[in-house]
């Protein structure tokens, strides 16, 4: 109970075996970007101090002096094979307790260890829970049956929750790679799936291009982590594809606004408040509140006084507004000059 155990590998079953046999023992699922450069990762390894680091033993570049600084706590990412049951499943752990770290991705210095707990992850899954929700709807079938494809690593919030997400539907969750996007589609026939930009332009070329076949079953974009290029969503719209847009941070669970909008006004937009926490305009700045928002950086302190405010509101530092239907739109960043949208 209480102890980090960290997860440091490619997307696969033992990923969500392991992430749950964490959190259920009372321990803290700790996840780490394999890809990132040594430097990065002695740093993280050193901040949180894993009991265990579980690994799929894949080279991506430093595998050696992982082994050599931290061989005894090693372990297969299918090393829970081997052992049997320690303790009876019980309640171990409080709503506010430590459940998951994860890093930020550092784009403006060191990467952040955000600390966040059960609360967090239940209090921003009605949020989630309405984009299938919303697939029921569209196809006039409360017991529908979707697969999701997983391409995002799931050291990544976008995919990590996504083990919450689809559990709570009764959903299967299909584990794939951005590398082998088709073969996985192939594999496995998916309906949904969360959306980078990356991924966004490959399917907007394959419709324009009348290679729709592709793509399999998928019918269903669940788009997040960037803004999105509006007329590229009206395209894929208007070849069939259902548009979900989602804003959010690792800070905020993944939570804040919600943009099911599917016309040419509001497509751009990165949503509307759907009541799931409190969402305020602060000389420009978008703030939310509630159970979504992080227990604070790790270690950090400071960094979270500098984000989280004595009320409680985490300030995203993007800059937006918000019109007369509800819809806020991204104008910049608090931090930067350059207007995005006027």
């Amino acid at each position: 109970k209480g102890k980090r155990v960290a997860l440091l590998s490619k997307n696969c079953y033992e990923y969500g075996v392991n992430a749950f046999g964490i959190i259920l023992a009372g321990g803290v699922v700790v996840t780490l970007n394999q890809k990132k450069t040594w430097p990065e990762l002695e740093y993280e390894i050193g901040l949180v101090e894993p009991s265990l680091i579980l690994n799929d033993g894949i080279d991506y570049g430093c595998r050696d002096q992982l082994v050599a600084a931290y061989s005894p706590i090693l372990r297969p990412m299918d090393s829970f094979k081997d052992s049997e049951p320690a303790m009876d499943i019980t309640n171990t752990r409080g709503h506010d307790d430590l459940m998951v770290l994860m890093f930020t991705s550092g784009t403006t210095g060191r990467s952040k260890g955000v600390m966040l707990c059960e609360r967090n992850f239940f209090a921003v899954m009605p949020h989630h829970v309405r984009v299938g929700q919303r697939f029921c709807q569209l196809k006039n079938d409360p017991d529908l049956l979707v697969s999701h494809m997983t391409l995002l690593p799931m050291f990544h919030l976008g995919a990590f929750g996504c083990l919450f997400t689809w559990a709570w539907m009764g959903w299967a969750q299909n584990l794939g790679s951005l590398r082998s996007f088709y073969k996985d589609l192939k594999r496995m026939p998916s309906q949904a799936m969360a959306a980078v930009p990356v991924l966004v332009q490959s399917i907007h070329h394959d419709l324009m291009t009348g290679k729709q076949d592709k793509l399999g079953d998928l019918w269903a974009l669940n788009c997040m982590s960037a803004m999105f290029d509006p007329q590229t969503l009206m395209d894929l719209h208007d070849h069939g594809m259902v548009i979900s847009q989602l804003y959010g941070s690792t800070e905020t669970t993944g939570g804040g606004l919600i943009n099911f909008a599917e016309d040419a006004k509001h497509i751009g937009s990165i949503g509307k408040d759907d009541g799931h926490c409190e969402i305020k305009l602060d000389n420009g700045e978008l703030c939310m509140r509630g159970g979504d928002v992080m227990l604070g950086y790790y270690k950090d302190p400071e960094g979270t006084a500098e984000v989280v405010d004595a009320e409680g509101w985490f300030h995203t530092g993007d800059l937006a507004r918000v019109d007369e239907d509800g819809y806020y739109f991204l104008t910049g960043r608090k931090k930067n000059v350059i207007i995005l949208d006027s």
